[in-house]
């Protein structure tokens, strides 16, 4: 059978499939390695300052059915605690979390994850899950009356805050970087600074109330019935890492909406409720009066300050651009607080005592419109765009008064430009009205199709006037 000359072979090539390799980065393990390694720093610092306190009050009378390993149980209770997990006691639940102590844990891991600088960025993100689950083991495993997995957001989100601040602190070369608008970028970091100044507000407004409420401080302290100095010391440290957690407050009292020392007693600019509060000296410093609600006009003011820097230091061509990043550095500011007052509210157990702590959304929005108020008027009343419109409405309307003060000053003006226009006159030789500097060439022929047209012109008024002459004759 012979081969069909004709007839044609078609080859078919396939390409090879690409191979999609998932690795993880270079320097991996030293990330997770320093989360590890700031959890069990973290719990350490938990746990042996109360066996230190156990071992000074061991001897008392009340602690007499109290061992070691009660108090190892009740140290990783407090750890959980201060990651944001309910300790349950009975039917009674309690709820406080230290906020120095969560920035100190925040520090403590951005300090250890300066040893994988000189891997990837995207390595750093490794020590959220050996943070997390290093974390949640030592409160879950060796506490006894704590719920783990409340713990677990705040477990999450320091590892996270402090990978994110390494990231974008790692040297150049390094660096992951995203294409975002220059005002968004401008906007982020003035309201991260902005939160910290708004901080550093609310911790003078403390101080303050502090200094001025001494002797209640002083009178609670007395009822805690310390009894060496141990326990004063004890007292004070504690109190101290709840510092941040006041200074939350005393925003949001600033801000207007107030804070419960109760669930039935709100203080705030216009209302300072009198009533019981719970037994810790700190609280001694809540404002007794209402001063009313002119007190938010500081955070007003505030804005206006940061619409001045942004202003001067951040400011733009651009109207939309400056007022942009000042709406974006007030949202900031607003999550910033929102964040910080989930966490700052106490629960102490049950009734009245079940929630202590600021209003939270009502606070955030207070602060939000508050500041960008001021914001976003200073930005707009002082940029140049803005400025060159108000001259010229002012222009415009100063145009309109005169108008109405004078309107016959300005018909006599106006009236002989276009009733009267300016015509040349026909006894004005044409030389004089050439410009000087034509050449004398076309002056003198100008000057001769003149005198030729008023010859022509007075031939014909002369053929005219024969002819006029001539007709009565016919």
């Amino acid at each position: 059978m012979s081969e069909d000359p004709t007839a044609r072979t078609t080859v078919t090539t396939v390409s090879a499939r690409p191979t999609i390799r998932v690795a993880l980065p270079q320097g991996w393990a030293r990330s997770m390695l320093s989360g590890i390694e700031a959890a069990l720093l973290g719990w350490a610092l938990v746990v042996v300052p109360t066996l230190i306190a156990y071992a000074a009050v061991s001897s008392n009378q009340w602690m007499v059915s109290t061992t070691w390993e009660d108090a190892f149980h009740f140290a990783s209770d407090l750890w959980g605690a201060s990651l944001g997990a309910r300790v349950v006691s009975g039917d009674v639940s309690y709820r406080a979390v230290p906020l120095l102590f969560v920035l100190l844990l925040i520090g403590l891991t951005k300090l250890l994850l300066l040893q994988g600088r000189r891997f990837s960025p995207a390595s750093q993100w490794m020590a959220i899950p050996g943070f997390t689950v290093t974390a949640l083991l030592l409160a879950g495993g060796i506490g006894t009356h704590v719920s783990v997995w409340g713990a677990l957001p705040l477990a999450i989100m320091i590892p996270l805050i402090a990978a994110a601040w390494e990231v974008a602190r790692a040297p150049k070369n390094l660096e992951l970087r995203f294409e975002i608008p220059r005002w968004v970028s401008v906007g982020v970091r003035t309201g991260w600074r902005a939160s910290w100044a708004l901080a550093v507000y609310g911790g003078l407004f403390l101080l303050l109330s502090v200094t001025q409420s001494w002797s209640q401080i002083r009178g609670i302290d007395q009822l805690l019935l310390s009894t060496s100095a141990v326990d004063s010391i004890m007292i004070v440290v504690a109190q101290l890492l709840f510092i941040p957690n006041a200074i939350v407050w005393a925003l949001s009292w600033l801000s207007g909406p107030g804070f419960y020392l109760g669930s039935d007693a709100l203080h705030s600019p216009t209302s300072a409720p009198v009533g019981p509060i719970p037994a810790i000296p700190l609280f001694g410093a809540t404002p007794a009066s209402a001063p009313g609600n002119w007190v938010v006009l500081a955070l007003i003011v505030f804005g206006v300050a940061l619409g001045v820097y942004l202003r001067l230091r951040k400011g733009s061509e651009s109207l939309l651009d400056d007022l942009y990043q000042g709406g974006i550095a007030a949202v900031v500011i607003a999550v910033v607080y929102l964040v910080t007052s989930l966490a700052s509210a106490l629960v102490l157990g049950n009734g009245r005592l079940a929630f202590l702590g600021p209003r939270m959304s009502l606070s955030a929005l207070c602060l939000f419109a508050e500041v960008a108020l001021g914001i976003l008027l200073t930005v707009a009343l002082s940029h140049p765009v803005s400025v060159a419109w108000a001259r010229e409405l002012v222009g415009a309307g100063k145009a309109r008064v005169r108008e109405h003060r004078h309107p016959e000053a300005l018909v006599g003006e106006g009236a002989p430009v276009e009733l009267a226009p300016e015509m040349p006159s026909e006894d004005v030789p044409v030389e004089e009205t050439q410009p000087a500097e034509e050449p004398a060439e076309e002056v003198e022929n100008v000057a001769d199709e003149t005198q030729v047209a008023e010859n022509s012109r007075d031939d014909a008024d002369a053929a005219q006037a024969s002819e006029e002459e001539d007709t009565p004759s016919n």
